[in-house]
């Protein structure tokens, strides 16, 4: 599984019902390609059904918050192209305070966290990011 496939998984987490033209459009494929790759992660498994299942092949998925404070006269807006193209968030939200950006990111161990992380944080106009990792659920 490449790094497409996750994006494509990630994709699908939000919106398992996106057409199959704007999950290309957002992977940069064409709509052929990106097809080929939903119907091989269908017979492997990795999906199931028609909201996504992730399969046996898929990696536990733990949770953890990044908060975002960006450089003076940034907004959320202007960054958020490049933080969706990074498929272990799953959610972003804009706040009020001393924290500009809250972002849920799941991953699959600690390399992939930080990844994400670094990723985040070398987006021009990002001056911060503070991780917080998960270590219980108990609502949700």
């Amino acid at each position: 599984m490449d790094d497409k496939d996750q994006l494509l998984l990630a994709l699908l987490r939000r919106d398992a019902r996106r057409p199959i033209v704007a999950l290309a459009r957002d992977l940069g494929l064409s709509r052929s390609a990106t097809q080929d790759r939903l119907a091989r992660l269908k017979s492997t498994g990795a999906i199931a059904g028609f909201t996504l299942v992730e399969g046996q092949g898929a990696r536990p998925r733990q949770l953890a918050y990044l908060m975002v404070k960006l450089e003076p006269g940034r907004r959320c807006a202007q960054l958020m192209p490049a933080f969706r193209a990074l498929p272990a968030i799953v959610a972003a939200h804009s706040a009020a305070g001393p924290i500009d950006l809250l972002m849920t990111v799941e991953y699959a161990d600690v390399a992939d966290l930080e990844h994400t992380r670094q990723a985040v944080a070398a987006v021009s106009g990002v001056a911060e990011v503070s991780t917080h990792v998960v270590l219980e659920r108990h609502i949700g």
